[in-house]
C-alpha cells in the first residue's frame, strides 16, 4: 500500500463531500468521490476534466467506469495515471495504476493494475464535447468495483454545454492572411477571398502600420466600412462595405483563448449574448498581446471576442484566438 495515495483518497473523500451526490459513508471500507477539475464553459474544442478517487480497505480495485449521458469526442476517456505531489519538490508526478483505457460510445472503462500495491488511485476522466452537444445538458455517472464484488458510484451535477465555437492561434498578417471571416472562423489571404468567392463572408481586415498620419497606429482590426484606415489597402473584388461593429477592451480576458494554466476568467456564452455595441467603432488600432475587441457582424448572425495571444511588428503579424455565438 503507498500511505500518500491512501491519506490522499480519504482526505480527498472529506473535502469533496458536498461537491457531489452518493458519495459513501465515512466508516465504509470501500469508498470514492468526484471532483470537477476545469472551471470554464464546457467549449467544443476543449475538454471537461475530473478527478476520480477511489479507495478500499477489503479487498483490491478492479475497475472504473464513467457514462456520460451524451457521448463525447475524440479524447474522452480515463487517464491511465494518477498523480501525487513529491513532498520534496511540490511537483505533481504521474504514477501509471490503470491500464486497457477504452470509451465505446459514452461510456469509458479501465482496468486498474498492481491491485495489491494501489489500495487508492485517482484518475483522471476527460470529456470532449462534440458539435452536436451545443447547448445541451450532459452529467456523468462514475462507478467502481473492487475484487470483493462491491461497487461504489457517484453522480456528477449536469453541466451545460456552450453553444459557442471556439478556434484558436490564427495567425493574421498584413498583405496575406489579412481578411478574417466570423462565420468560417478563419483568416484567408486576398487571392483565397477571391478565388472561392468569399467577398461576401469578410467581417474585418488586419493591418499593421506603425503610424498613421503621424500618430502610433499599430496591430489594427478593420471593417470594411472604414475607408480611412484601409486606403492604402487593394481589397478583393466585391468585397462588402459593411460596417462591423468592433469594441476595443483592453480589460477583458479569457483563460481558454489565452492558454494558461491557473488563469480563471472566462468568456461565455451569456457575455457574447448580451455585450452591447452603442459605442462600437468600426476600427480597433493600437491592439497588444492580452488585449483583445468584441465584434459583431453586420448583419448581427454572429458576436465574438477576438483575443490577443501575441503580435510582431517586425513580421507584421498578430495571432488571435476567437469565441463566437451564432445569434440567428
Amino acid at each position: 500500500m503507498r500511505p500518500y495515495l491512501l491519506s490522499f483518497v480519504y482526505a480527498a473523500f472529506v473535502l469533496l463531500a458536498v461537491s457531489c451526490k452518493e458519495t459513501v459513508q465515512p466508516d465504509e471500507p470501500f469508498q470514492n468521490d468526484l471532483l470537477k477539475k476545469t472551471t470554464g464553459p464546457a467549449v467544443v474544442g476543449d475538454r471537461i476534466e475530473f478527478a476520480y478517487a477511489i479507495g478500499t480497505l477489503e479487498g483490491d480495485l478492479k475497475n472504473v467506469r464513467a457514462e456520460a449521458t451524451l457521448a463525447g469526442g475524440v479524447g474522452t476517456g480515463f487517464s491511465r495515471n494518477s498523480w501525487y505531489t513529491n513532498y520534496s519538490t511540490g511537483v505533481d508526478q504521474p504514477r501509471q495504476t490503470a491500464t486497457d483505457t477504452i470509451t465505446n460510445g459514452a461510456v469509458s472503462t479501465a482496468n486498474i493494475i498492481d491491485a495489491a500495491t494501489n489500495k487508492a488511485v485517482t484518475l483522471r476522466y476527460y470529456y470532449y464535447p462534440t458539435a452536436d452537444a451545443q447547448g445541451k445538458d450532459v452529467s456523468f455517472r462514475f462507478s467502481a468495483t473492487s475484487s470483493t464484488g462491491k461497487e461504489v458510484s457517484i453522480q456528477s451535477p449536469t453541466y451545460r454545454i456552450s453553444s459557442m465555437d471556439m478556434k484558436r492561434s490564427i495567425v493574421l498578417g498584413d498583405g496575406s492572411k489579412a481578411y478574417v471571416s466570423l462565420a468560417d472562423m478563419t483568416a484567408y489571404t486576398k487571392a483565397e477571398v477571391e478565388q472561392n468567392n468569399l467577398a461576401g463572408k469578410i467581417d474585418f481586415v488586419y493591418i499593421y502600420r506603425p503610424t498613421i498620419n503621424t500618430f502610433a497606429f499599430g496591430h489594427a482590426l478593420i471593417a470594411p466600412s472604414n475607408p480611412t484606415y484601409l486606403q492604402d489597402v487593394i481589397l478583393p473584388t466585391g468585397l462588402s462595405k459593411t460596417r462591423t461593429a468592433i469594441d476595443k477592451r483592453v480589460d477583458v480576458k479569457d483563460a481558454q483563448l489565452r492558454g494558461t494554466a491557473g488563469f480563471e476568467v472566462f468568456i461565455d456564452d451569456i457575455d457574447l449574448r448580451q455585450t452591447t455595441f452603442v459605442n462600437a467603432a468600426d476600427y480597433a488600432y493600437g491592439l497588444a498581446a492580452d488585449q483583445g475587441a468584441f465584434v459583431k457582424s453586420a448583419d448581427g448572425s454572429y458576436t465574438a471576442y477576438v483575443y490577443v495571444n501575441a503580435v510582431n511588428n517586425t513580421a507584421k503579424t498578430m495571432t488571435v484566438s476567437i469565441k463566437r455565438l451564432k445569434l440567428n
